[in-house]
């Protein structure tokens, strides 16, 4: 079984606390199908969030039309908005899902995700 990454808070937070837009962001995983990503934030009040970020390549650069991958991108789209994650198109062929998550979940959510994601894209 592959170990999970580590997800280190401190080392986000204080990325977040001295960079100019008060968030930092960390890649933890990423395919020809999508990218997972960690982030943290600093709110007006200094009050620390975290958050995850699942970028869906409708169309990777490389490769031509795939309607099997576009149908398999849409099965994971309809689970992370079934998660309460908020979908979001992006200019670079991608959709960026992304969901706030409490410090003491964020390994359970990341455990889910990488689930569901080994699921859809074996």
């Amino acid at each position: 079984m592959k170990e999970t990454k580590l997800i280190d808070t401190k080392a986000l937070l204080e990325e977040a606390k001295n960079s100019e837009h008060k968030e930092s962001y960390q890649v933890l995983e990423r395919s020809r199908n999508y990218r997972i990503g960690i982030g943290a934030r600093l709110e007006p009040t200094d009050q620390p969030s975290f958050f995850f970020e699942i970028l869906v390549y409708l169309c990777p650069q490389s490769s031509k039309f795939d309607l099997q991958v576009l149908e398999k991108n849409l099965v994971l789209l309809k689970e992370l908005q079934a998660r309460g994650y908020s979908l979001s198109c992006q200019d670079d062929r991608c959709i960026s899902c992304e969901t706030t998550v409490p410090p003491q979940n964020l390994a359970a959510e990341y455990e889910n995700i990488k689930s569901i994601t080994k699921r859809i894209f074996p």
